[in-house]
């Protein structure tokens, strides 16, 4: 089941708009793009408040492709997110490899796999809250995720595009309730966030 887009209005024209609320005229004029970012972080035992992006500038691929600028967009850049993902992989310290990955957060059924399934996910831009309290059940597949497209699809699709302007802190928060790290959770290591959607690109010289 899909949900029907009710807005006539894009992510490109949010994108702008937004940005020049905060008088970034110039981003209509930069280059178009798709963009997705993600953060993976340990998986320890619960109560557990996971802050993706935060501090991601001490982490490296394949573990986030955020760089040395943190958690904050480029001069220039901006970001429409319009789905996210999450998602359980193993990660390989010794080699810095990723191992094995699940689709989601369909962890055996166990103490693991009902704390994940009804957790509550928020975002931060600059300390103001986007999105607020969500429930993680649309990490179970298309029985919970009115944006699913068939029975694998784990992808949430946002009601409201979230635009993420350049120069501010973003931070996103997966909550649960206390979990034990047992076999259930099938040797997984770490928890991922994906974040994708249409992005801004500084461009220099033309846009194409």
């Amino acid at each position: 089941m899909r949900g029907v887009i009710q807005s006539q209005v894009t992510p490109q024209q949010k994108m702008v708009a937004v940005n020049n609320k905060f008088g970034n005229t110039n981003i209509k004029n930069q280059q178009g793009s798709t963009r997705v970012i993600f953060d993976s972080l340990p998986i320890t035992a619960g109560p557990t408040n996971f802050r993706f992006f935060e501090n991601a500038n001490n982490r490296t691929f394949p573990l986030t492709n955020i760089g040395s600028e943190g958690n904050r967009l480029g001069v220039g850049e901006t970001f429409t997110v319009e789905k996210i993902y999450f998602n359980a992989v193993t990660y390989d310290a010794a080699n810095n490899t990723i191992t094995a990955s699940l689709n989601g957060l369909n962890f055996a059924a166990g103490d693991t796999a009902v704390p994940f399934a009804t957790g509550e996910f928020d975002f931060f831009i600059a300390n103001s809250q986007v999105v607020k309290q969500l429930p993680t059940t649309f990490t179970q597949g298309s029985n919970f995720n009115p944006t699913a497209v068939n029975t694998n699809d784990h992808a949430f699709g946002m009601a409201t595009d979230i635009v993420i302007p350049p120069l501010l802190e973003y931070v996103a928060s997966l909550k649960t309730t206390p979990y034990a790290i047992g076999a259930d959770l099938g040797g997984y290591t770490h928890i991922q966030l994906f974040m994708y959607g249409t992005a801004g690109i500084i461009a220099p010289q033309t846009t194409f």
